[in-house]
């Protein structure tokens, strides 16, 4: 995992946090900024051989969410809500073919009917309030449920990342069209926290992940078992 590599994004975060924490709006807002590259880090760090079919669409993901961090701080006031979205949309997709690059287990069908009722519930909630957003609302939706169903075939380590996508975003929506359900302190804090812990956590699938194509696991060898022949 070359753990050196997450040193970045560890102190970015945290000076990150602690700004939300002290109501530093201007160090908060321009922390957000290099998140995304320290975490590309973790991922540029790895040889070339170690990359995989995933890794190119992985980092592309990260490219975009930054696009989604920036984009809104120089945009006209009336933009930034759709520059955020547009940027996060296209690394939801970028993580979906990410996901789909290396080999998969199954989620579990009581995780996945319970990411489809906390989304649909979410929908629910925020779409009949967002206006002229609502059709972005609904497919950007549909595209965190994909995200977060896709990661958690690759084991608890994609699935509490998904979980954690769900609720950053779901608290953003929540924020922006029903602020009167999330209007308590810290909110942000708690969006940014799970944000960068998802981002951090998918990172981790694609180092954890095996490429069936480039490195197939090996087969365990016959071995004896005392008094009894052999198993496998």
């Amino acid at each position: 995992m070359r753990r050196p590599s997450w040193v970045p994004i560890v102190v970015v975060t945290g000076v990150h946090l602690v700004a939300l924490i002290a109501g530093a709006a201007t160090a908060a807002a321009w922390s957000q900024v290099p998140l995304m590259p320290a975490l590309a880090l973790v991922l540029l760090a790895l040889p070339r051989d170690d990359r995989g079919p995933a890794w190119p669409w992985a980092l592309g993901a990260l490219a975009a969410s930054w696009v989604g961090d920036s984009l809104p701080r120089v945009v006209p006031e009336d933009a930034e809500f759709l520059s955020m979205v547009g940027g996060f949309a296209v690394a939801q997709v970028l993580w979906i073919v990410a996901f789909t690059r290396v080999e998969r287990g199954r989620a579990p069908m009581a995780w996945t009917l319970l990411l489809v009722v906390v989304t649909v519930a979410l929908l629910a909630v925020t779409v009949p309030e967002a206006g002229a957003f609502a059709p972005a609302v609904l497919v950007y939706g549909m595209l965190l449920l994909a995200v977060a169903w896709l990661a958690a075939d690759h084991g608890w380590v994609g699935g509490l990342g998904g979980a954690l996508f769900v609720l950053s975003d779901g608290l953003i929506a929540l924020g922006a069209f029903r602020p009167d359900l999330v209007d308590w302190p810290q909110r942000d804090l708690l969006v940014m926290a799970t944000y960068v812990a998802a981002q951090a956590l998918f990172v981790a699938v694609i180092l954890l992940t095996r490429s069936p194509e480039r490195t197939p696991l090996p087969e365990r060898p016959d071995r004896p078992l005392r008094g009894s022949g052999t198993i496998r």
